[in-house]
């Protein structure tokens, strides 16, 4: 139709018209391809909305198991140093009992912190790590996968150097009750047997449970830094989902 308009015109040399036609087919291809960027544009940020949604999940998650880890070990720094205390004493009161048995238990018990990456994962596979356009939550992103990754070396190396003393703190107890047992469950006094004489005059069973706790208690710092900067993550992700 717009080629038919543009040859009767320039056939009646009406050279008005002609440039007239083609601002109209100018404008017509241009309102076009802005209509496509406009869609493909769109379709990003819809892909870009998904992923952070996601990303959010992963990061709450995260969160929720890291916080359980801190609580846990600072609950067995805390049972430790009991248990150290009754130990200096030689005596163990009834209400301090399943906190001994439970700091005996636990010994050394160390988690390194977690990091949800299955979105991340997927970003960096499919090359659409770009995709999340604030540069500042990219960076904040790299930042807490660094803080695991050099966290798994350290635990590596904690408890390599934690085995020795747990080693012999466990070969002073002897366990009553038998069947799996989850490493988080507690026990109570009567399911371990152990000579609290001799343990409170062995001053090597009390320089092992005390290295036990300090390995725990590193890592425990470690949990908290990378906990510290999930929030921060966090946060950065729900301003950009409320955008």
């Amino acid at each position: 139709m717009i080629l038919r308009s543009i040859t009767c015109h320039v056939r009646d040399q009406n050279w008005f018209a002609v440039a007239l036609d083609f601002l109209i087919v100018i404008l017509g291809v241009f309102i076009g391809l802005q209509v496509n960027t406009w869609n493909a544009e769109r379709q990003v940020r819809a892909g870009e909305q998904r992923y952070l949604e996601r990303l959010r999940e992963d990061v709450a998650v995260s969160i929720e198991q890291n916080e359980w880890r801190v609580a846990f070990m600072d609950r067995q720094d805390k049972y430790s140093t009991l248990a150290l205390n009754r130990l200096s004493s030689c005596v163990v009161p009834p209400e301090d009992r399943d906190v001994v048995a439970n700091a005996f238990f636990h010994v050394g018990k160390s988690l390194p912190p977690v990091l949800l990456r299955g979105v991340i994962n997927e970003l960096n596979a499919t090359g659409n790590f770009q995709t999340i356009r604030n540069s500042a939550l990219r960076e904040a992103i790299t930042k807490a996968i660094e803080t695991i990754e050099t966290s798994d070396l350290i635990f590596n190396n904690v408890l390599m150097r934690g085995t020795p003393h747990v080693v012999y703190v466990e070969s002073q107890l002897e366990y009553l009750k038998s069947g799996p047992r989850s490493g988080a469950v507690d026990i109570a006094w009567r399911d371990i047997a152990f000579d609290l004489d001799a343990l409170c005059a062995d001053q090597g069973f009390r320089r092992a449970l005390s290295a036990a706790r300090a390995y725990t208690n590193d890592m425990q710092n470690h949990v908290t830094v990378a906990l510290e900067q999930q929030h921060a993550l966090l946060q950065i992700i729900d301003a950009e989902l409320a955008k």
